[in-house]
């Protein structure tokens, strides 16, 4: 595999694939100490054959605009959301024409998390390593184990997407699966508002009277990690979250006293997080339940009769049940909140209408 580490190399090359149908496109980066993924390493593979774009040496890469813009050219990747979000930290770039072979695969049945190696083996007959999968892909040069690995997880991409492909014209579900990828596009691209992300943590099970304060932490938490460049779990980690909230600690010396909590965040951070116990905290002398969903019980039997439906449609239909709706997604809609996947496009015309209809 060709390892490109010059700009006018990869210009030519982007010349190149303007001819082509498809390219086949995959990523290494590292997070393990940011917030936001650093792109170490692109993989490509086209009919002019497998290149490594070396990232961390090609400064300027907006020449790929070019390519991931250019509907006539299909991008196919698997399990894409983290690689473009990637992508979209190095440029301003417009993913059109993306063939996203996980995606493609649960439409067809397998589980919704069915990974690359899993696929090929199943599709392509062949074995491939993963002993690489947590290298160090900053480090320079890249070994020869690391290049194997990375032209391998590109190489097989068009074989499977032809299969997949055509399965998904066969059964009609080519369009839902057009709209799943544009999808999975605008999400993945999307700057991340710290406002937002409560929702990913809404089920953390806290007292009721102490929500206020486990979404006020979390909103907290993520600015800080974005600000810092920091993983989430190094400023607070959810079980610190909870504990904040079941305990709330009403001065410093109390802080010392919730195990989860490090003696560097109670010394930089003790008193901002006593000050947002007090403002948020609710009162704690009042008996607390865990969740309304965990002990409301009629609410428990919609959500279990209502994942009963989809796992019907799902097996009705061939698809993945994962990827027709979540535990979470159900349990959106059944308490009328818009932003439930089973709320919008083929989800909801295949399924959520109906559900809405049953549960509303």
């Amino acid at each position: 595999m060709e390892l490109i580490d010059k700009e006018n190399r990869l210009r030519s090359l982007v010349n190149d694939w303007q001819g082509c149908d498809w390219v086949a496109i995959d990523t290494e980066f590292m997070r393990y100490q940011t917030y936001y993924p650093i792109l170490c390493l692109i993989q490509a593979h086209s009919s002019f054959g497998t290149v490594g774009i070396d990232t961390l040496s090609v400064k300027n890469l907006s020449v790929l605009g070019r390519l991931f813009e250019n509907p006539a050219t299909t991008l196919i990747m698997h399990a894409c959301y983290q690689d473009l979000e990637a992508l979209a930290r190095r440029g301003d770039f417009i993913f059109n024409g993306l063939f996203d072979t996980q995606i493609a695969a649960a439409f067809c049945g397998y589980s919704m998390s069915v990974g690359y190696s899993s696929i090929v083996n199943d599709l392509c007959g062949v074995v491939i390593a993963k002993d690489q999968t947590r290298s160090d892909w900053s480090q320079r040069p890249l070994t020869s184990r690391q290049m194997d690995y990375a032209k391998n997880d590109v190489i097989y991409l068009d074989q499977i997407h032809n299969i997949l492909e055509s399965k998904m014209e066969q059964s009609g579900k080519a369009e839902w699966f057009r709209q799943e990828c544009k999808d999975v596009v605008q999400q993945s691209v999307q700057t991340i508002k710290p406002e937002d992300v409560w929702h990913q943590f809404s089920n953390l099970e806290v007292p009721d009277s102490a929500k206020n304060l486990a979404r006020e932490l979390v909103v907290w938490r993520e600015r800080l990690a974005q600000k810092w460049d920091r993983p989430r779990g190094w400023v607070l980690s959810n079980q610190a979250v909870v504990d904040l909230c079941f305990r709330r600690p009403k001065n410093i010396n109390q802080l010392w006293h919730v195990p989860s909590l490090g003696k560097g965040t109670i010394k930089k951070r003790g008193q901002v997080l006593i000050e947002m116990v007090r403002k948020h905290g609710g009162n704690s002398r009042k008996r607390d339940h865990a969740s309304t969903a965990q002990f409301d019980q009629k609410f428990k039997k919609d959500v279990k009769e209502a994942r009963k439906m989809v796992n019907s449609v799902a097996r009705e239909h061939g698809i993945s049940d994962g990827l027709l709706g979540s535990r979470k997604d159900v349990e959106l809609l059944l308490r009328g909140q818009a932003r439930s996947k089973l709320m919008k496009g083929w989800r909801y015309e295949l399924i959520g209408s109906a559900m809405k209809e049953r549960f509303g």
